[in-house]
């Protein structure tokens, strides 16, 4: 069974390809996208003091806090100016702290302390509070407390404007993660929605689900990175637990498709990991969510995992090209080859992002906020791409491959004089019709007069006989089950159910198309004896048993052949 025309398809995936990253360009690209200017940054202008000290900058972007740990406290304040909108609102973005804001010292929002409270992860947050219509000249103070080691690293501006506006602006500063995000999960969930054909009806084939699950995978750690789960839901711990869990099962989602690749003793090991990593996952998503634990504390464990494994991953991968490289005969440009060189290419972009990260942090000003993993995102499209192109091309090569083993079936149980089937495909259809107790005909027949014509016309005439007389059967009963060549110049036709009805008048039939055939013929004549036996003729039920009863039919009706010295056509018992 085909789903689809393979040749077809390994054209259309690259174009899909293409028209994505078209659309996302288009996405991206500042020329289609308006600002609406109703949104004021306060970066200036502030009073800052950590951990009590007052410091010297007056700028967010470049206060120099560094790293805040758990407890640890940071305010700062200002006089807000009229920015000419009535009841605007403000915005902060907060990263793992509790914050509380004071206007004109009455206490106007706070976030963070009921999950402190309850010694959980405090998630990250776009906090909006509403400044009310009379807010120029107040004194607006925040107060970011951290809640874990490391809870955030520099400070992120203030913005005050109108609510909405507040909205789209982030959705369109956000927009390139948003169409990259769409697209990864998207085609995550149509790729597994698809799985199940190509495990039912290809060989438990699961690379199709594993592919799915990646994309899916990168998707959702994209989205709940950049917030966009908690911009869509408001829930902000739902966007925490989804970029946890997304970043633990990245690397089980791969294991998954090397499992599905490798073979023998590799397969078995990838199963080992693929399988202690769901049950690492699911301990950990037990105790942080259901548990007393926090998700942060774990993250020593997954940092762990995914090193040792990733080592284990490359090092297949080399082993893998080298094994290519060395062997002429094995395609360079291969499925598995082009998925390897996907994943390195992402492994080496989502590096180069963790050490950018680490830097800013540890030797920068700039606020953690900013940090973007641009790394991930491009790795992550030319992951999912490969991906695609290697299930392309594995599709492909396994098409060939089945092609050519129909052709080698097709060899193996056809005869090549006749193109009927041969003596073993015979064989192997009376053992289904034994098996089955089906209701059925066999009929059979033996070519007259061979011998006669190989010895006298020559052999190329006997199997211009043959293949002529092969042509008359088929002709004949051409809506039979099987039609056969036993060897040399006996023939087997099987007709079931309603075709074995009326077989005497198939008989006739073939005895008037015989009939056509000589007469248009002028070096020799198509004679054929015959003989026939129905399943019900025989209690065990044997198909053997039932041709064997056919052709002693046969044999009664050549001896009746011969002492009439019939010259042609079909002979009668």
């Amino acid at each position: 069974m085909k789903l689809w025309n393979y040749r077809r398809f390994d054209k259309l995936i690259p174009a899909v390809i293409l028209v994505v990253i078209i659309a996302i360009a288009i996405i991206t690209s500042n020329k289609f996208f308006i600002n609406t200017n109703s949104r004021y940054a306060l970066d200036d202008g502030w009073t800052i003091t950590y951990k009590g000290d007052k410091l010297d900058s007056t700028s967010l972007s470049n206060s120099g806090v560094g790293v805040i740990n758990n407890g640890e406290i940071v305010t700062i304040s200002g006089t807000l100016p009229d920015i000419g909108i009535d009841n605007p609102c403000g915005s902060m973005y907060t990263i793992h702290a509790i914050i509380d804001v004071y206007l004109d010292g009455k206490m106007i929002y706070t976030y963070g302390r009921e999950f402190a409270e309850k010694n959980k992860s405090v998630p990250k947050h776009v906090n909006t509070f509403s400044l009310g219509s009379d807010y120029a000249g107040k004194k607006l103070l925040i107060i970011l407390t951290g809640s874990r080691v490391h809870s955030f690293a520099g400070l992120t501006p203030v913005t005050i404007g109108d609510k909405n506006a507040l909205f789209v602006e982030r959705l369109i500063s956000m927009r390139r993660d948003i169409a990259i995000g769409a697209f990864l999960i998207v085609l995550g969930v149509i790729l597994m929605i698809l799985s199940p054909y190509m495990v039912i009806y290809h060989n438990n084939d699961f690379r199709l689900f594993f592919s799915g699950f990646i994309s899916l995978m990168l998707g959702l750690y994209t989205y709940a990175f950049y917030g966009i789960i908690d911009l869509i839901t408001n829930n902000s711990n739902l966007n925490m637990i989804t970029e946890y869990s997304s970043l633990y099962n990245i690397p089980t989602a791969i294991i998954g498709y090397f499992m599905s690749v490798y073979k023998g003793r590799l397969k078995k090991a990838f199963q080992f990991l693929y399988v202690f990593n769901i049950l690492v996952f699911a301990g950990v998503f037990c105790f942080c969510v259901f548990g007393p634990g926090r998700i942060y504390e774990c993250t020593p464990l997954l940092h762990s995992m995914t090193v040792s494994e990733g080592a284990f991953a490359v090092a297949m991968i080399i082993r893998s090209f080298v094994s290519t490289y060395k062997n002429k005969k094995k395609r360079l440009v291969s499925s598995d080859n082009v998925f390897s060189l996907g994943l390195l290419i992402l492994m080496m972009l989502s590096i180069v992002d963790i050490f950018n990260y680490n830097f800013k942090n540890m030797s920068s000003d700039a606020s953690e906020s900013v940090t973007s993993i641009n790394g991930f995102l491009f790795g992550s499209l030319i992951f999912v791409s490969g991906l695609l192109v290697s299930y392309m091309l594995y599709v492909i090569y396994n098409s060939d491959l089945d092609s050519m083993q129909n052709k080698i079936s097709s060899l193996a149980y056809t005869d090549p004089l006749t193109g009927l089937a041969n003596r073993a495909r015979c064989e192997q259809v009376m053992d289904m019709l034994t098996s089955e107790h089906a209701s059925y005909t066999i009929i059979s027949l033996d070519l007259n007069k061979l011998k006669e014509v190989n010895d006298n016309l020559g052999h190329h005439e006997g199997d211009r006989l043959i293949a002529g007389f092969a042509t008359i059967l088929s002709d004949s009963f051409w809506d039979a089950n099987l039609v056969g060549r036993m060897g040399g110049d006996e023939f087997i036709v099987v007709l079931t159910e309603d075709r074995a009805l009326n077989c005497t008048r198939r008989i006739h039939n073939l005895y008037s198309m015989i009939n056509d055939w000589n007469r248009k013929e002028q070096r020799f004549q198509y004679s054929a004896s015959y003989g026939y036996a129905y399943s019900y003729e025989v209690p065990s039920g044997s198909a053997q048993e039932v041709y064997m009863l056919a052709d002693n039919r046969m044999y009664e009706m050549k001896r009746e052949h011969q002492n009439s010295g019939s010259k042609g056509g079909v002979v009668h018992a």
